[in-house]
């Protein structure tokens, strides 16, 4: 996780807007945080790969229940 503090306003209104969502909720401040150890160019498509594969086996087994 990066060393930069994320203004919590944000990663509150994440948190709101995912509506129970733990696996989207986490997605999505772990690319937040990943953007923040980032701030120059970068190549995020493989970060972004990363992301996706990790937390879609999340998904998936949320959609068996």
């Amino acid at each position: 996780m990066s060393s930069f503090k994320i203004n919590e306003r944000i990663l509150e209104g994440i948190r709101e807007n995912s509506e129970g969502d733990e696996v989207a909720e986490s997605f999505l401040i772990d690319l937040i945080y990943e953007e923040a150890d980032h701030p120059e160019r970068w190549w995020w498509k493989e970060t972004y790969r990363k992301l996706v594969d990790k937390y879609s086996v999340d998904w998936r087994e949320g959609d068996e229940n």
